[in-house]
């Protein structure tokens, strides 16, 4: 049963109305000034509230304007009676929250129709809800599940790498052919665990298991370790890296978390960059804001899929040139960080013309 809430000072109007809505079957609750409207709906599941804009103690726009800042848990419909036909007061109410109005003096049919409207859109909101927390305790559950079984794999995939690394360094003892297979199950290795480090980072992040610790520091600093990190990847493929690195202010940042996001533009842009291309990489401080971009001759992103760029487990078309393996996950765990950060990513791209990554921070 639907509650509905009648708001009126005039106590004989007010009786009329909820005798009619009582007659149609509705739970009425009444008032008769501001406060209590106010603390009636807070205080009620009530579900749609008529509430004459003129009310003692606080009129009916700052009732709704409270409705709307104070009730998190469940929407209430709100219905404005008014004298007031000017558009300015409209504009008014609903920028204030309210969903309908009807004109004074009321026609209780209209009424009825309106509130039977409202009743819709409260169920519908209801099932929402549902959903939405249905679809909650879903992502808590594949996190959950994702982070145990990355866990797991972490420790055997480490111990495979480091003992084949072992293995590899003793070279002269085995044959060609033996020599190759470790080499295979030791690249094989590196990109299982690299896989696994995202998934583990992924469910951290969508568990809001994310944490900075924040210290003030060089920026410069931290691109130019990366770049010399992945200058050995981009040597392979004969890519070159051009540098335009204006020196910034230390500002604050997570050096390990921010590492990755810079990392991931950087890798992304050499592992989808045609061989013997070039990578433009870009950082300068303007306006208060901080931007750190990655340019790449590549083959840019197609229109259709730039809505997945940052979602989790989706992969595009376009496919890295140099055989590299791609988990789906880099720039969905960039885009976390650098909002953790309170700042945002950007990206501009043209099919055949390459693509532009851009990392916005704020200086302050």
């Amino acid at each position: 049963m639907m509650n509905v809430l009648i708001a009126e000072d005039d106590a004989a109007a007010r009786k009329m109305v909820s005798q009619y809505l009582k007659k149609k079957g509705y739970n009425v609750f009444e008032a008769s000034n501001g406060i209590e409207t106010f603390t009636s709906i807070i205080e009620h599941p009530i579900n749609i509230a008529v509430i004459d804009w003129v009310l003692p103690g606080m009129d009916g726009i700052d009732v709704c304007r409270k409705i709307r800042e104070k009730q998190k848990s469940s929407y209430v419909f709100i219905i404005m009676l008014t004298a007031k036909e000017g558009k300015k007061d409209l504009i008014e109410g609903f920028k204030a929250g309210v969903d309908e109005y009807i004109m004074k003096p009321v026609n209780l049919q209209e009424l009825i129709a309106r509130i039977k409207v409202g009743a819709r859109i409260v169920r519908l909101e209801k099932k929402l809800i549902e959903k939405q927390r249905e679809l909650t305790g879903n992502n808590e559950r594949k996190n959950k599940f994702i982070g145990i079984v990355a866990h797991d794999l972490r420790n055997p995939v480490i111990s495979i790498r480091g003992f084949s690394e072992l293995l590899l360094k003793d070279s002269n003892n085995f044959n060609e052919e033996q020599n190759e297979f470790l080499s295979i199950i030791h690249s094989t290795s590196r990109n299982m665990l690299a896989m696994i480090n995202d998934l583990l980072d992924i469910s951290r992040i969508e568990s809001g298991n994310i944490h900075l610790s924040q210290k003030t520091g060089s920026l410069n600093k931290l691109i130019l370790e990366k770049i010399q990190l992945i200058q050995l990847q981009a040597n392979k493929k004969h890519i070159t890296i051009h540098k335009e690195l204006f020196l910034i202010p230390d500002i604050a940042f997570d050096a390990h978390r921010l590492g990755q996001a810079v990392d991931n533009l950087i890798t992304n842009a050499i592992k989808f960059a045609p061989i013997g291309s070039n990578v433009y990489l870009s950082l300068k401080q303007d306006e208060g804001l901080v931007r750190f971009s990655v340019t790449d001759e590549g083959p840019g992103i197609p229109r259709e899929e730039q809505h997945l760029l940052f979602s989790e487990f989706h992969r595009l078309s376009i496919r890295p040139t140099g055989g590299e393996t791609s988990t789906g996950l880099g720039l969905a765990i960039a885009k976390k960080i650098i909002e953790a950060h309170n700042g945002v990513i950007e990206f501009e791209t043209q099919e055949g013309m390459g693509s532009t990554f851009s990392l916005i921070l704020p200086v302050n």
